[in-house]
């Protein structure tokens, strides 16, 4: 039986529903963007043209939900990176936004650049429990204009996995669509293989962005998931409450979803869940021990409304109530300084200690190849096991005893584990940078995807 935790009762997510349809109702939303403003108009919402305030009733926001798939792929460059959600465990999405990396050759902490987030999917593809890779980083040694885009082509290079990307403004977006068509052929060919999805964060509390939904909304005939990802910092953008901070998240995903399903209906996309509480001395974000409460309660909300989900919180024990709970897509992994910087020899211990916790999900199996009390009865007292077939039948399935091939056993619990790992990781980041690429893209690809990057920093003009 799969170990799996559960956080509210039946009761309680009503309840949290019935507040959410309170406050769209009676609060509303204040949507910056006037295109999207005016979808949910001419969808029947009440407005105020003066605030660009939306009130949403229970009915539509149910009837967007409705329209929205409950179940797609997450397609890899790599057919065999396909991930279908709501999927059967967790598996990890790849961070991104930060400004710095830790160099895998000098140690120092550093300014991120295009060249380290393709380095970030190189190692990313590396990983067991990845499968879809956000940027990682920012690249900061290009047009801040197009530094999306970016950062989009630069990942895509990187990793043959599904991607996630970021558009700040609509001039991204019309050469978005042509790295799309450059890479999966055309536009159809795109509908039907997904290899990406991007990252849309409402900004807490209650508003829906102008700049980055209008983005999205260009790529609305490509059909392109869309992972609706708030972050309100517990205390500061959201009350200092746990139920009420997923409240407020579920309020704003569900009237992003109401956006998306008037845009298009049957547009796929991911319930969000990201939050963190503000230091109680300094105010400065935390990786908190309530972020992975918050998304474990917001993968129940998600669930309750037959939505994929992806959260917050992966790559640390602490964070084991995220993978108990069953979200599609755990990010955070490779991330550290408080979501400041990236190692890319984190991604992968922390893609270690992603494995061993999802071993502990999977919990105790009982079948014919675990019920081995027939050899207890054969060894009888003072017997030994070791020379049975069962004993070297299990020791290699992962499912039953975990064994990293590149973390020894042996290191567990030790006072250097934590740097010996990390020395481990390093060896292995630079024979994978050193190494070829694995899956690259055709070399006329590349040129072209370079040459689109090109075209779009000369339109944005000098100032971008």
């Amino acid at each position: 039986m799969r170990f799996k935790a559960e956080i509210f009762s039946r009761e309680e997510i009503e309840l949290i529903h019935q507040k959410t349809m309170d406050l769209l109702e009676n609060t509303g939303v204040w949507v910056k963007s006037r295109r999207a403003f005016r979808l949910l108009k001419d969808a029947g919402a009440r407005t105020d043209e003066k605030t660009m305030r939306v009130y949403l009733t229970e009915e539509q926001i149910m009837d967007a939900v409705g329209k929205a798939p409950k179940k797609f792929v997450l397609a890899g460059r790599n057919p065999a990176f396909d991930y279908e959600i709501p999927s059967f465990e967790s598996r990890h999405l790849m961070s991104g936004i930060c400004t710095n990396i830790y160099d895998p050759y000098t140690g120092e902490r550093r300014e991120s650049t295009k060249e380290d987030v393709r380095n970030v999917g190189r190692v990313f593809q590396k990983t067991v429990t990845g499968i879809a890779a956000w940027t990682g980083c920012s690249a900061l040694d290009v047009p801040d204009k197009t530094h999306c885009l970016h950062e989009m082509a630069a990942i895509m290079q990187g990793t043959s996995k599904h991607v996630q990307f970021e558009l700040s403004n609509v001039h991204e977006a019309v050469y978005a669509k042509k790295i799309l068509d450059l890479v999966s052929g055309s536009r159809e060919e795109f509908k039907k293989r997904k290899i990406a999805s991007v990252l849309y964060c409402p900004v807490s509390p209650l508003i829906q962005e102008a700049d980055m939904l209008d983005a999205y909304l260009e790529l609305a005939d490509y059909e392109v998931p869309v992972n609706i990802y708030p972050m309100p910092m517990i205390g500061l953008t959201s009350p200092a409450s746990l139920f009420s901070t997923i409240v407020q998240i579920n309020a704003e995903v569900l009237s992003a979803i109401a956006i998306f399903q008037a845009a298009r209906p049957g547009w796929p996309v991911i319930y969000g869940v990201a939050s963190g509480a503000a230091d109680t001395r300094s105010g400065a974000y935390v990786k908190s021990g309530e972020a992975p409460l918050i998304s474990l309660g917001g993968t129940a909300v998600a669930r309750y409304y037959g939505l994929p989900c992806a959260v917050t919180g992966g790559g640390t024990f602490e964070t084991m109530p995220a993978y108990l709970g069953g979200a599609d897509l755990i990010d955070g992994i490779g991330t550290c300084d408080n979501g400041m910087a990236v190692s890319l020899e984190m991604i992968l211990t922390e893609d270690e200690i992603g494995q061993r916790i999802l071993r502990i999900c999977r919990g105790i199996r009982i079948n014919e190849h675990t019920d081995l009390v027939h050899e207890i009865m054969e060894e009888g007292p003072g017997g030994a096991f070791l020379a049975h077939r069962s004993t070297l039948r299990n020791f290699r399935d992962k499912d039953e005893i975990y064994t990293s091939p590149y973390f020894p056993s042996k290191l567990r619990g030790t006072v250097n584990e934590k740097a010996d790992s990390i020395a481990i990781a390093n060896k292995l980041v630079r024979e994978i940078l050193e190494g070829p690429v694995e899956d690259e893209l055709p070399a006329d690809i590349l040129v072209d995807m370079d040459r689109i990057c090109a075209e779009a920093d000369a339109a944005a003009g000098p100032d971008a």
